[in-house]
């Protein structure tokens, strides 16, 4: 991912609406940047200060808001990645339990 692609996807990840496929792009990117993890502290700085003046989140250090932010995007990340591998092999033993009675089906006639 580029510096660019990942600046235009700091409004849409502050609002909630990456795919997880994007969301993991711009979550390693953002890590490994510091430019665009500045960039996007900024906006996220001003996006919460706004939340602020309207009652939200009054008091809270806008710095640990970002990294809880991150922090729960990255669970997401990793809690839909088990969730796929668990869905696969769920799948992968269905099949084999389905071959196994068709199997045996099979051999009793």
């Amino acid at each position: 991912m580029t510096c660019k692609e990942a600046e235009q996807m700091i409004m849409p990840y502050i609002n909630d609406e990456l795919t997880d496929k994007e969301l993991e792009a711009f979550l390693a990117h953002v890590y490994s940047c510091k430019s665009c993890y500045e960039e996007l502290e900024i906006y996220y700085t001003l996006y919460a200060g706004l939340a602020q003046l309207d009652g939200e989140n009054e008091g809270q250090d806008m710095h640990n808001l970002l990294q809880e932010a991150l922090s729960v995007s990255e669970q997401r990340v990793r809690g839909r990645k088990l969730f796929n591998i668990y869905f696969g092999v769920s799948q992968v033993l269905a099949v084999a339990a389905l071959a196994v009675i068709i199997m045996t089906e099979i051999l009793r006639l």
